[in-house]
């Protein structure tokens, strides 16, 4: 290969990795994390519950492990004590979210309401933005 042919290649190929980054650069927010929108108030975010548990530690209550995916491009804002629902009816309180932003999904760690009975293969919701008027379980 002549010099000349190497020399286009690489200026190619620098064209390329430059045309590239600006790319990866617009598609980040300011602190230079990948902007996403808020979830909208009321939109919910179904999982199925996928491990329960009597206590983990001394002095530990019983609590369920659910996970989900297909967050898509939304952003959760979702709290330890977000109400956790089954069809209308509030089961359960959260005590641990993990989102994984790669996968788009969360896993939800939550406490039962009293005497209330959940099964691994149940299906369940959050509110990804809760509104403030909204009831939480108790």
């Amino acid at each position: 290969m002549s010099p000349a042919v190497k020399t286009v290649a690489v200026l190619g190929a620098v064209a390329a990795t430059l045309a590239g980054s600006q790319f990866v650069l617009r598609a980040q927010g300011k602190d230079g994390a990948a902007s996403l929108q808020s979830a909208k108030p009321g939109t919910r975010f179904t999982f199925e519950v996928i491990e329960s548990f009597d206590a983990k530690y001394d002095g530990d209550t019983p609590g369920h492990i659910g996970r989900g995916g297909n967050l898509g491009e939304v952003r959760p804002n979702v709290a330890l004590g977000d109400a956790v629902f089954r069809g209308n009816d509030p089961i359960g309180t959260i005590t641990n979210v993990a989102w994984s932003r790669v996968q788009g999904s969360l896993a939800v760690e939550f406490d039962p309401r009293p005497n209330t009975r959940i099964a691994v293969g149940d299906i369940a919701w959050i509110d990804l933005n809760p509104m403030p008027d909204r009831p939480q379980a108790k």
